[in-house]
């Protein structure tokens, strides 16, 4: 590739929308050197993704998917306590 500052586009195929997890990075490519990106899709379908350094790069949306899978779990084991409170 030749040398010089480039734009990087990157995305998912998907159903709706068409591209999912959109990112993109200005990088420059140095002479007779390369660019080494990483690209990480992210957790919940219509947020961004994520595009940049090597190893830096964080799936957007995991957080709040782990936060609701603990609500989720607590939730359900406070339903069946109060089930056997009950019988």
């Amino acid at each position: 590739m030749d040398p010089g500052r480039r734009t990087v586009q990157v995305w998912v195929p998907y159903a709706l929308p068409r591209k999912a997890g959109k990112a993109r990075a200005e990088v420059t490519v140095p002479p007779g050197g390369d660019v080494r990106l990483d690209y990480m899709a992210p957790t919940i379908t219509f947020m961004g993704g994520s595009l940049g350094r090597h190893g830096e790069q964080k799936s957007r949306g995991y957080s709040a998917v782990m936060v609701m899978n603990v609500v989720a779990v607590v939730a359900v084991v406070v339903l069946i306590v109060i089930a056997l409170v009950a019988i």
